[in-house]
């Protein structure tokens, strides 16, 4: 029982960072474009209808890159202490990372070849 609720306590943790971190991360990088294009979002996927699957691409983006901190960080530092819990290797690291960084900037990209 007490490996269930800590299994239990330890998923609502990381969904709780999981969802913290989006947060933040979604509104430091939606301030940003706001202030790179001096228009609100809602304003630009209205002129420009497929800057809306950049901005999916991003969220995918800052997803991994959360998920990518929990598993190399975070994870450690929780209720459940598992004999199979493991960061990512050093080469998935840097992959995933490399693929969230170039998933964040492609709006910007996209955005800077449309104004």
């Amino acid at each position: 029982m007490r490996l269930f609720s800590t299994r239990l306590l330890e998923s609502f943790r990381a969904l709780f960072i999981f969802v913290v971190l989006y947060f933040v991360f979604g509104a430091i990088s939606n301030y940003f474009l706001e202030i790179f294009t001096n228009r609100p979002i809602a304003q630009l996927t209205e002129v420009y209808p497929y800057l809306m699957y950049f901005l999916a691409l991003q969220a995918i983006g800052i997803a991994i890159l959360i998920f990518v901190l929990y598993r190399n960080k975070f994870q450690f530092t929780g209720w459940f202490k598992g004999k199979r819990v493991k960061s990512l290797s050093q080469t998935t690291t840097r992959v995933l990372v490399v693929i969230s960084v170039i998933a964040i900037i492609a709006l910007y990209i996209a955005v800077g070849f449309s104004l």
